[in-house]
C-alpha cells in the first residue's frame, strides 16, 4: 500500500496537540516543517510524525520555501502521495480512505472555507467553496494549496516559487501547464481551508455532508 506524506509548514505551536488528534487516526506520514522555536514535544515518540527543523525565514521569504526545503532533505518515493497542509487546515472524515483508492499522479480535490470571515483573519479569505471538476478550475485564485495531492515522481520535478502569497496557484497552473494528462478530479471529496482558525466555522451551512462536524481545539 502506498504511503501518503503530509507536508505542513508548522508555526501554530498551539494547535500541535489537535493536528495529532486529527491525523493520527487517518494513518499518514506527517512532516512538520518547523523553526526550533515552532518545534512542539508533542513531536517526540510518534513514528508517524518526522519534524523538519528549519531556519527562520527572511522578510521577503513565503512559506512555499518550505517544500522545496523538504525536497533538498528527504528522498522523494515517485509511487507515493505527497500532500501540502497549512497548519490550520484539516481534512474530512474518510479524506484519505479516498485517496489510497486511486493511482492518477494528479489528485485534485475541493476545498470548504467555512462560513464567516473572522475579523482576525488578515488575508480575508472568503468563504465560497471551491468546488474542482475539471482543468478549466485550475487557477490562481481558485485553488488552495491542501487542493493537489500529487505522486512522488511529480513532485520531484516542480519547485515551489518563492516571491508571492498566491504561489500555491502558480504552483498548480504550472502542473497543469507540464501535466494536463495526469490529473483525476474528486469534486465531492473536501479539505476544510483554516479550520482551526477561530469563528470561520460557525454556523451549519457549510455542512455539506453529514458526517462534518465544527472544529474542536485540543488542549
Amino acid at each position: 500500500m502506498k504511503d501518503i506524506h503530509v507536508l505542513t509548514p508548522f508555526y501554530r505551536t498551539h494547535l500541535a496537540p489537535t493536528l495529532i488528534h486529527y491525523l493520527e487516526p487517518m494513518g499518514v506520514q506527517w512532516y512538520p516543517i518547523c523553526e526550533d522555536r515552532h518545534y512542539s514535544s508533542e513531536f517526540s515518540s510518534r513514528n508517524w510524525i518526522t519534524p523538519l527543523l528549519v531556519d527562520a525565514l527572511s522578510e521577503s521569504d513565503q512559506c512555499y520555501i518550505r517544500f522545496n526545503q523538504f525536497q533538498d532533505a528527504h528522498l522523494v518515493d515517485d509511487n507515493d502521495y505527497y500532500c501540502f497542509m497549512g497548519d490550520d487546515d484539516a481534512y474530512e472524515p474518510g479524506f484519505f480512505d479516498i485517496i489510497r483508492r486511486q493511482t492518477a499522479k494528479i489528485l485534485i480535490v475541493s476545498l470548504s472555507r467555512g462560513d464567516r470571515i473572522p475579523e482576525c483573519d488578515p488575508e480575508k479569505h472568503p468563504t465560497n467553496p471551491l468546488i474542482m471538476n475539471s482543468i478549466r478550475d485550475v487557477q490562481v485564485c481558485n485553488i488552495g494549496l491542501p487542493q493537489y495531492i500529487i505522486k512522488g515522481e511529480i513532485f520531484k520535478q516542480m519547485r515551489f516559487r518563492n516571491d508571492h502569497c498566491w504561489n500555491d496557484g502558480h504552483f498548480a497552473e504550472k502542473l497543469k501547464e507540464w501535466f494536463p494528462n495526469d490529473f483525476h478530479f474528486l469534486p465531492d471529496t473536501f479539505v476544510f481551508g483554516n479550520y482551526f482558525q477561530e469563528g470561520r466555522y460557525f454556523g451549519t451551512q457549510w455542512m455539506l455532508k453529514p458526517t462534518w462536524r465544527h472544529p474542536r481545539i485540543i488542549k
